[in-house]
């Protein structure tokens, strides 16, 4: 079988996956648990290495959803001489900037590839929300190169999404159009998109960067914890470790409530002295939600308005909605959109597993690319894009700018260069002058769409030098703003009266220089569990021989290691690996005297719990 080695990557805020073309159709690569999405969460082994997915789960340093915090700020910048202070985490001990956490997520995925392809892979299509700004995607652009991937494309995911769903489908020259609902894990993005053969192209884009399914999920595990509360007459609400296990509780209930009209929430031994059966109706559910759902709906009245402006598209353009992300299954989702948008619930279409569809599509995407022989930054040249996939099945991108981007003028109004909605890629030029007689002057940039520059995102900042001072309205200088394919942005400044230019690719501080970037890449993969690894598939753990309970095992929890011990081989492949994975985290610590012998036994047990409950 021949695979094309440029493969496609949906780095997801609670579930990540790699797709790749073999040769007939684009395959989700599944890792050695038979797992098709991994959890996109970061930890440790009890030996301090870095392991991610499943395993890391039962690690109680875990990082979740860190995708929310690309490229943010603990506190924002707001010119060049506040460059703000970026947001940090703290994991082994020191503190990472979440591209550098997401960069484990990759390193993941990229092994996965080319264990199951039996080659390198060294270039990747990656998906991005489409409400992502200029740090966001410079901080997931950061993450690929400390990963060691050369990044072909940076793809908003609603694009990738209705690719997957039909840009290649069309049988002819007809217009369509459709909105894409993508309600993940942690974020949320709406899209409205024409399609024709061949031709995907945004028209109108909103959404909300911090909304999503671990939002539902917090509003089951509040309900719970008032139950409690009101059953018990006890508050758990600051415990963390109950609170582990009932996010984890909710999570499932939740998916049971998108086929069931009420549940229970299964939740044993909290405590020494609580156990507790929380029912849940969906009625319940959806109405402590109910808030969450409203604000998508602004969101999808922000796009059609947004498209309206752009391309006069109407309400009743409509055709279709294309639902992506796992939380568009919650049964209130399809009937409210139908409702809102004049529709047939059968046009509003989950046909296509909506966890997997970013993926698929960033697969197809990726044919377009000739794969290189090594890591870009190793001076390995990259071929054009186009000449791997057949010319008919070539789909031509046309992706949006999702917010304004502009200057900052006199009086801290903000001048917009290129405006929300503008084609990527893209270039626009405006004229500004010297409002006094400097010598220097800092061309400060902001993205956003509010009249005041301070109150929008501070990008970055282009220094210029004037060889006297002049008065006011003198010199003469031409701003160009260009957007290359992946939306990322490159400032040109040329003063008229000279000739003299400057240009820059804007970092904020957000963001890791070229020698950092390096080093973290070098770190990273020393901390990586199992890395480096060889290019090749590597024979499946199937004669790990696990050990018994050893004899220090706590009498709290000598029963359900003994019985985890004893059922782990009869478990199908999924349960298998997940306990498997808690057991060894709990007899590793226990063999070793840590101190995380009690986490690490009510993990074991809630995983237990979980995989045997009929």
């Amino acid at each position: 079988m021949s695979f094309h080695r440029v493969v496609g990557i949906d780095l997801g805020t609670t579930y990540s996956a790699v797709t790749v073309w073999d040769g007939k159709d684009t395959v989700v690569i599944p890792n050695r648990a038979g797992y098709r999405t991994i959890p996109s969460v970061v930890g440790l082994d009890p030996q301090g290495q870095v392991i991610v997915g499943v395993p890391a789960q039962n690690s109680p340093t875990s990082i979740i959803q860190i995708k929310r915090e690309m490229g943010t700020f603990e506190r924002q910048p707001t010119g060049t001489d506040d460059p703000g202070v970026p947001t940090r985490v703290r994991f082994r001990g020191q503190d990472y900037l979440p591209q550098e956490i997401s960069a484990f997520i990759l390193m993941e995925l990229k092994r996965q590839a080319e264990e199951y392809i039996d080659e390198p892979v060294h270039d990747a299509v990656i998906t991005v929300p489409a409400y992502f700004r200029e740090p966001q995607r410079r901080a997931t652009e950061e993450a690929a190169r400390m990963a060691r991937l050369n990044v072909r494309k940076l793809v908003n995911e609603p694009t990738s999404a209705a690719v997957c769903f039909g840009a290649d489908k069309a049988d002819d020259d007809r217009t369509r159009t459709y909105v894409v609902y993508d309600l993940g894990g942690g974020t949320f993005d709406v899209s409205i998109i024409q399609v024709r053969r061949g031709n995907v192209s945004v028209v109108g884009t909103g959404g909300d960067p911090r909304l999503g399914g671990g939002d539902f999920d917090d509003r089951i595990v509040r309900y719970a914890l008032d139950q409690i509360r009101q059953q018990y007459n006890v508050d758990l609400s600051g415990d963390e470790k109950a609170g582990r296990r009932i996010k984890r509780e909710a999570e499932i209930r939740k998916r049971e409530l998108s086929s069931a009209d009420a549940t229970v929430l299964d939740l044993p031994y909290l405590t020494a002295d609580v156990s507790a059966n929380v029912p849940l109706s969906r009625s319940t559910f959806e109405s402590r939600i109910k808030d969450l759902l409203v604000k998508s709906m602004t969101c999808l009245d922000n796009a059609l308005a947004s498209a309206h402006q752009s391309n006069g598209i109407e309400l009743n353009d409509i055709e279709q909605v294309l639902l992506v992300g796992g939380s568009t299954r919650i049964a209130r989702i399809r009937p409210m959109l139908a409702e809102r948008l004049g529709l047939e619930l059968r046009d509003v279409r989950i046909d296509i597993d909506p966890d997997e569809v970013v993926a698929r599509g960033a697969g197809m995407l990726a044919r377009e690319f000739t794969p290189s022989g090594g890591y870009e930054d190793d001076e390995v040249r990259i071929e054009p894009a186009g000449e791997a996939a057949p010319a008919e099945d070539a789909v031509v991108l046309q992706d949006v700018t999702s917010h304004s981007l502009g200057v900052r003028t006199l009086h801290d109004r903000f001048s917009v260069i290129l405006h929300k909605d503008s084609r990527i890629p893209a270039e626009a030029t405006e004229h500004y002058t010297n409002a006094g007689p400097y010598t220097e002057l800092p061309i400060q940039i902001f993205q956003g769409e509010h009249p005041s520059a301070i109150d929008n995102e501070f990008v970055g900042s282009v220094p210029i030098t004037f060889p006297e001072p002049k008065e006011r309205n003198y010199w003469d200088l031409a701003v160009t703003f260009g957007l290359d394919a992946n939306g990322l942005l490159h400032v040109k400044v040329h003063c008229v009266n000279n000739g003299n230019v400057w240009e820059a690719d804007l970092r904020c501080s957000a963001h890791i220089d070229a020698a950092k970037l390096d080093a973290s890449s070098a770190e990273l993969h020393d901390a990586m569990a199992g890395m480096p690894k060889p290019p090749q598939r590597e024979p499946e753990p199937a004669a790990e021989v696990l050990p018994p309970p050893p004899e220090g095992t706590p009498a709290d929890y000598r029963m359900v290691a003994r019985r985890s011990y004893k059922d782990i081989p009869q478990l199908d492949p999924e349960p298998q690996a997940e306990l498997r994975a808690a057991y060894w985290a709990f007899v590793a610590a226990v063999t070793a005297g840590s101190d995380d012998v009690e986490d690490l036994g009510d993990t074991l047990f809630d995983v237990y719990t979980r995989v045997k409950r009929p």
